[in-house]
């Protein structure tokens, strides 16, 4: 017999550090695409220099044109419309759709979520 836990109590978190393994304190906001290709980000625990991985970045970027291609396809029209095209409807269909925008990207960021050493 082994002692080898059987539920995966050692496996490796998705947001696990590098560098010491534990957790980096990545907010949602970090995982929303960005210009910089270079940016390195600091883990909590230790202060190590890490960064999202491509597939990460591809995934969010991904994620937040189909999110905003629904939220104008779908809601954006019936808000816009329900008010008859007045300022406020429309400024209300835009703050959806950028709504829409930032979740599905960092959604699927967090299912594709990969960090790397700097």
């Amino acid at each position: 017999m082994t002692d080898q836990p059987t539920t995966g109590a050692s496996a490796k978190a998705k947001d696990s550090c590098p560098h010491c393994g534990r957790s980096v304190g990545l907010s949602n906001w970090t995982l929303l695409p960005s210009r910089d290709n270079k940016r390195v980000l600091v883990c909590k625990s230790c202060g190590g220099h890490f960064a999202l991985s491509n597939s990460c970045k591809m995934a969010s970027m991904l994620g937040g044109m189909v999110g905003m291609a629904v939220a104008v396809a779908l809601p954006f029209g019936w808000i816009v419309g329900f008010g008859h095209g007045s300022k406020l409807y429309l400024v209300l269909g835009v703050v959806v759709v950028a709504l829409g925008f930032g979740l599905a990207s960092v959604g699927l960021a967090r299912m594709a979520l990969g960090l790397e050493a700097r």
